[in-house]
């Protein structure tokens, strides 16, 4: 009764934060953890995101802070835009109440990935509490696969898990982008993506509530361009808006 009472917390928790930064949004409140208006990037690195081959897919990583950090990037994604993967670390019974959240939020349409959920553009798949999610090739489309596993970096879901398939059947039509998180999941993965010709983002130090993931992956020479949070959402579109 104690762990339900504890989950049950936790809960009420990621849903108040969540609520919160929505609710600075929609008030149009300034502060630099909800700033109604992206900060705009310099007109170089405009020029440089828009220069990159359109990608056919995007996938995010977050941990610690990632919740906050996603509302704060979907709240200023539009369409058109393709399909979106997402990792945040969060237990099974939360990854369907931040898709709910972020859905009333976004102009994209948000979801709970399941097995077997094809890719439409405009649509964000959030990968399960526990169980990872990676993209297969099924009958010749390219679908999403979620599954129970063996924790991957002490994590299950895990970015790595998600970006290593992303690698193997995307190459270069997929852009990367690594968000707040603890520890270093989604750093190899992301630096497997860039090899394989895929663009990469990752979130600055300033702006990341814990930088460890963004930080593990800027070292690596995973991340291309590290980018503030206030302005992460207008990089994507330049990048990926077709």
């Amino acid at each position: 009764m104690a762990e339900v009472r504890k989950l049950r917390q936790r809960s009420q928790q990621t849903s108040a934060r969540i609520s919160a930064v929505l609710e600075r949004i929609r008030q149009g409140d300034k502060d630099e953890h909800a700033a109604a208006v992206p900060q705009l990037l310099t007109p170089q690195l405009q020029l440089e995101l828009r220069s990159w081959a359109r990608p056919s897919l995007v996938v995010i990583g977050s941990s610690t802070g990632g919740p906050e950090a996603l509302t704060q990037v979907l709240c200023h994604l539009t369409p058109p835009l393709p399909p979106i993967l997402i990792v945040q670390h969060i237990p099974a019974m939360f990854s369907r109440l931040l898709a709910e959240r972020l859905d009333g939020a976004s102009q994209l349409h948000v979801r709970e990935a399941a097995t077997g959920n094809d890719l439409q553009p405009n649509h964000v798949y959030i990968a399960p509490g526990k169980q990872h999610m990676e993209l297969e090739r099924m009958a010749g489309q390219l679908r999403l696969n979620c599954h129970p596993g063996p924790k991957v970096n002490s994590v299950c879901p895990s970015v790595d898990v998600l970006f290593d398939s992303v690698a193997r059947l995307m190459g270069d039509k997929a852009l990367g982008v690594i968000l707040t998180g603890m520890g270093r999941d989604g750093a190899d993965g992301l630096l497997r993506m860039r090899q394989a010709g895929a663009h990469t983002l990752g979130q600055d130090e300033a702006s990341s509530v814990v930088y460890g993931m963004p930080r593990a992956a800027f070292e690596c020479h995973a991340v291309e361009h590290q980018i503030t949070l206030e302005d992460m959402a207008q990089a994507i579109i330049c990048a990926a808006r077709t």
